[in-house]
């Protein structure tokens, strides 16, 4: 399990949690104040998705040659500044997250498929993904305050979850090689 923790990822788990549980413990004050601070909210975390994929692009380097690299990048930075720039439009930041969601979950259900199809544990972040994309769509469907806090209380649990999913299916990735090594396959 060490290997796992590159300095980089030990960051990211790091800053990912504190934001998860700071989300979930004030998530009434996020709500507060019209939208101003949901927009900003998540505004700082599509950046911070953002900036994660051009880091750990650069440090693989895999940032020009990955589907998911530099152009996704780019669009979660435009999408960052476009939720700046609504924040006090409630109906407007429900709308650019909520796609956002459905987007960034959309390739994670893939990535889900694709370790299913390898024997490897993936059901549930497949299940996560579901819920997050039914959420959303409810969002894009009645956009407002309520729906809204509903997904900021999600966005709290989905960060945490971001760094444990990986953790959790690295360890366990990890236990299958080793019985598939003993087994002989």
């Amino acid at each position: 399990m060490k290997e796992y923790f590159t300095p980089l990822k030990l960051i990211k788990t790091v800053l990912y949690l504190i934001a998860g549980i700071g989300v979930l413990v004030f998530n009434e004050s996020i709500m507060a104040d019209e939208a101003t601070h949901v927009g900003l909210l998540v505004g700082a975390v599509v950046l911070l998705y953002a900036l994660d994929i051009i880091v750990l692009g650069i440090e693989k380097r895999t940032l020009f040659e990955e589907e998911g690299g530099l152009f996704t990048a780019l669009t979660n930075l435009l999408l960052a500044i476009i939720l700046f720039i609504v924040t006090k439009d409630i109906i407007s930041v429900c709308l650019v997250w909520a796609v956002w969601s459905i987007l960034r979950e959309g390739k994670e259900l893939t990535e889900c498929f694709i370790r299913l199809r390898h024997g490897r544990p993936a059901l549930v972040s497949a299940i996560e993904s579901v819920v997050v994309i039914i959420f959303s769509f409810t969002m894009i469907l009645t956009p407002g305050e309520h729906h809204a806090h509903v997904h900021v209380i999600l966005l709290g649990i989905e960060l945490i979850l971001e760094v444990v999913f990986p953790m959790c299916n690295h360890y366990l990735d990890k236990l299958m090689d080793e019985r598939r090594a003993k087994r002989g396959e």
